[in-house]
């Protein structure tokens, strides 16, 4: 006879199950991992900038500004730069690679599908705990074991990793895309800047070419003089020395425009004999650059590197949205189907064939130290592409102040260096008119002369730099690239 505790109701043992169940489910949730708080930055949006650049009503620049300069061999320099230039190829090769790394993450979204086929000798062995009677009934020798089967598996993607991950990379592709956008507009500033350079040296030679030749009008008066005992011997050497100094200083612009040749000649990626077909530049007179109507807004959007620095940030975001999925359960699809038999007259029986299909499911449990390091590294990219994307913007909006600033500085150099070459070149005049009386005499005209090609040599760098202030501004203002989106 049995005892009544030896017997236990149905209801009792549904109990007991039932409580199992949550104990159990209560131990895996404990021991999933959780989610950590958020340690991310903002992107800055409070910079003050609206006084400073405020609007000029001017206009942004065209995507071509090079060809507001009115010279057809400077947009050939910028046309070859933009061909052969291996900054650019590299850009595109980077580009490449975003491209193919998206192409790569996209295919995780897609289901993954494999034949697998295989033909082995085996031999089974005979003494693995089999009853004697039975050994006879087991494969004797080697025998061929044929295999094939076609293995399915797809990831349902329950919290959207896989997405994550394709909107990173297709962000950091659209990044890509864009800082080649900023390499071709640094390029064209580069081959610009030294053409305008090469320009100045071209019409500094000019200038110092006219001072020669007024200086050995000098030398020979003084030289004639001192033959007569009508000038010290002091002034004929300071004379000559001042000749020999211009010789020096012709010498030096020489040798500067055959270097600026070759600078020029290696920005468009070719050698040094480029640089010989280089012919003087003919650039238009530099037009004042104004800032156009809402700088501070607008910037965002013309700049390609702040707009890359903005898509870097939003993949970084998706990065972290890849990490958090790691803390929820992984589910998947699989397949498997195919036949195998020991013995390859029988691999085309229908008896040969196996399958199986079904979800798996997979839970974190233990994981919470590995999982947070991947949080925290990923947050830690993306708070890195937002201290990145802050420093840009913050740049671009000093360059164009600065570029501003500059432009206005220059212009009030130029005017009052025009006022001094008028000035200059009044006295001049009057030095000629009274050495026409003889009031005055030839040394006289040659020096007032000279003043006058002094101040001029002033206005030529004042130009030049009229010219890059002009090219800067334009690059401040993002060199007429304009976001798509």
């Amino acid at each position: 006879m049995h005892s009544p505790a030896s017997h236990k109701s149905p209801l009792s043992v549904r109990k007991a199950v039932s409580l199992s169940a949550l104990v159990a489910a209560g131990a895996v949730l404990t021991a999933c991992a959780s989610v950590p708080a958020s340690h991310t930055i903002t992107p800055r949006s409070d910079l003050a900038a609206t006084q400073s650049l405020a609007s000029e009503n001017g206009q942004w620049p065209a995507r071509e500004w090079w060809k507001g300069f009115n010279d057809t061999q400077l947009n050939t320099l910028v046309d070859e730069a933009f061909a052969g230039s291996p900054d650019l190829l590299a850009a595109q090769a980077r580009l490449d690679k975003a491209l193919a790394t998206q192409s790569q993450v996209k295919s995780a979204l897609d289901p993954d599908l494999t034949l697998n086929g295989s033909v082995t000798a085996t031999e089974q062995s005979l003494n693995m705990g089999y009853p004697a009677e039975f050994k006879t009934l087991l494969p004797q020798g080697v025998l061929p074991l044929g295999r094939i089967t076609l293995d399915a598996n797809y990831n349902i993607d329950l919290w959207g990793k896989s997405r994550a991950a394709l909107k990173g990379a297709i962000g950091q592709a659209k990044a890509s895309d864009i800082e080649r956008e900023v390499v071709r507009q640094n390029l064209a500033v580069a081959v610009a800047n030294a053409y305008v350079e090469l320009n100045r040296l071209y019409e500094t030679r000019d200038e110092l070419t006219e001072l020669k030749r007024g200086a050995a009008t000098k030398l020979d008066l003084y030289q004639a003089r001192a033959d007569h005992n009508l000038e010290p011997k002091d002034t004929l050497l300071s004379a000559r020395d001042d000749q020999q100094q211009l010789d020096r200083r012709l010498a030096n612009v020489d040798g500067a425009i055959r270097l600026q040749d070759n600078l020029i000649a290696a920005l468009v990626g070719a050698g040094p004999d480029r640089g010989l077909s280089i012919s003087r530049p003919q650039l238009a007179p530099s037009e004042i650059t104004t800032l156009p109507g809402n700088v501070p807004a607008d910037l965002i959007g013309r700049r390609p590197d702040v707009v890359a620095a903005r898509l870097r940030v939003e993949a970084a975001g998706q990065g972290i949205k890849y990490a958090k999925a790691d803390y929820y359960p992984n589910l998947n699809l699989s397949l498997s189907w195919g036949r195998e038999a020991l013995g390859l007259q029988y691999f085309g029986q229908s008896d040969s064939n196996f399958g199986s299909f079904g979800p798996a499911i997979s839970l974190p449990l233990f994981h919470q130290k590995r999982l947070n390091a991947s949080y925290r590294s990923y947050e830690a990219d993306y708070n890195t592409a937002v201290a990145t994307y802050d420093q840009t913007l913050t740049t671009a909006l000093r360059e164009v102040a600065d570029a501003a600033g500059r432009t206005k500085s220059t212009t009030g150099e130029l005017a009052a260096a025009q006022g001094r070459h008028d000035t200059a070149l009044q006295s001049y005049e009057l030095s000629k008119a009274r050495f026409g009386k003889g009031l005055a005499t030839k040394i006289d005209v040659i020096s007032a002369h000279a003043r006058v090609i002094s101040v001029e040599n002033e206005i030529t760098d004042l130009k030049a730099q009229a010219y890059r202030d002009r090219i800067a501004f334009i690059a401040a203002l993002g060199g007429g690239y304009q976001s798509q989106n």
